[in-house]
């Protein structure tokens, strides 16, 4: 037994799992890399049941030194060392649980095809499917979450390609498989049959350290959020929060898959606490300011706010509270066609959207459209109807890209 444990060890130092670990399960699919930084500002489909994290918490004290993860090689990486298939009798594994690999220390996936390397893919991709089907199943618990966090805001994730960043998340545990054992079978049919591994506790501790990380850079945050005044970093922190909260998630349902008792580590603080902190400041603090001139500007105007609460923002008439102003003009004039028994008009729209503490301009809007109806006043209708809700949704676009585009 110790001798197989140091060769896989050894093994281990030098292998990667090619991109080809889903080839048995879903050969038309591209690995798509993404880089760290940005999984960890991405949703993640392994998030969970958060009721069931959400019971009892510890204590977070700054993280240990890292171990060196020069055992989990990059995905681009190949088996150094091709293991030499055997033939003759055929192996325990082959049909049931390897006496070598015991379920209680490895996973373990069986592949077989006519060529090895068709047949090792598959053993590969055995394992892999353990960990993509546990996430799939739970795929809509975030983005029910998140949507009820950002409300109309909710439009700022739509980047977020979230099986892209599930399975870079996952890629990294996946890279631990190697290769153990390859068995050729000559009758009744030329098989060749594949034994892939993947290290329990060396997954294991790998999670664990992540998941201490991150929740000790958490931590940090909300503890600079409180000491914070200025509203946009604020935000900021809380959305950083976010981000981490569910790359830990992600951590954590791997963590219950390759850990035999199926546990994982309870959250310190809960993704309910941190969503209401983030939910009160941008219904509660984060205020905008409209001033709309021209053409039917009280009307305008009117319906902007109804359009933008619904989206989730907050409006105040008192300046000195706001953080963002929005300020525009609107001119709707009549197109002289005396040829036609149809009226037209022709509208234009400018808007800045500035920050009010520093008086930078983040956003401007321009639209220019025409409207036609049996009579003028009808034609104006229907071109002030457009702008509203030209305005609303471009105005609220730019205004969450403003808000959760910051620097970090």
């Amino acid at each position: 037994m110790s001798h197989f444990r140091l060769q896989l060890r050894r093994a281990i130092l030098v292998v990667a799992i090619p991109v080809l670990i889903l080839t048995g399960c879903a050969a038309d699919k591209k690995q798509v890399k993404v880089p760290t930084e940005e999984i960890q500002g991405r949703a993640d489909r392994a998030f969970d049941d958060l009721s069931a994290h959400e019971t009892g918490q510890r204590r977070i004290s700054p993280p240990r030194e890292k171990r060196s993860e020069s055992t989990i090689p990059p995905p681009s990486a190949k088996q150094k060392h091709e293991v030499r298939a055997t033939k003759g009798k055929q192996p325990d594994w082959v049909d049931g649980e390897s006496g070598e690999y015991p379920s209680v220390m490895y996973m373990t996936g069986v592949g077989y095809a006519y060529e090895r390397k068709t047949a090792e893919d598959r053993a590969r991709s055995e394992i892999a499917k353990i960990f993509y089907s546990n996430i799939d199943s739970q795929s809509r618990t975030y983005q029910e979450y998140l949507q009820t966090t950002f409300k109309g805001k909710g439009k700022t994730r739509e980047s977020i390609n979230i099986e892209d960043i599930t399975r870079v998340s996952t890629q990294k545990v996946l890279s631990g498989i190697i290769i153990a054992q390859v068995y050729q079978q000559t009758r009744p049919e030329p098989y060749f049959y594949a034994l892939a591994v993947l290290d329990r506790e060396q997954s294991k501790r790998i999670l664990q350290d992540k998941i201490e990380q991150l929740d000790y850079d958490i931590q940090k945050l909300l503890s600079a959020t409180q000491r914070e005044n200025d509203k946009l970093t604020k935000i900021k922190n809380l959305n950083t929060c976010i981000e981490k909260y569910i790359m830990r998630e992600a951590c954590n349902s791997e963590l219950r898959i390759v850990n035999r008792s199926g546990g994982g580590i309870p959250p310190a603080v809960s993704f309910t606490e941190i969503k209401k902190q983030l939910t009160d400041i941008l219904l509660r603090d984060f205020l905008i300011a409209l001033s709309v001139k021209g053409t039917r500007a009280s009307d305008i105007q009117e319906a902007l706010v109804e359009a933008l609460n619904k989206k989730g923002f907050s409006i105040s008439s008192d300046y000195t509270k706001v953080s963002v102003m929005v300020r525009g003009n609107i001119n709707i004039k009549p197109i002289d066609q005396r040829a036609s028994e149809w009226k037209f008009v022709r509208w234009k729209v400018y808007f800045d959207l500035v920050d009010k503490q520093g008086g930078a301009v983040f956003g401007s809007i321009k639209k220019t459209g025409k409207e036609g109806h049996l009579s003028l006043s009808q034609a104006e209708e229907r071109a002030v109807r457009k702008i509203q809700k030209v305005l609303a949704t471009d105005i609220a676009e730019d205004m969450t890209k403003y808000i959760f585009s910051q620097d970090k």
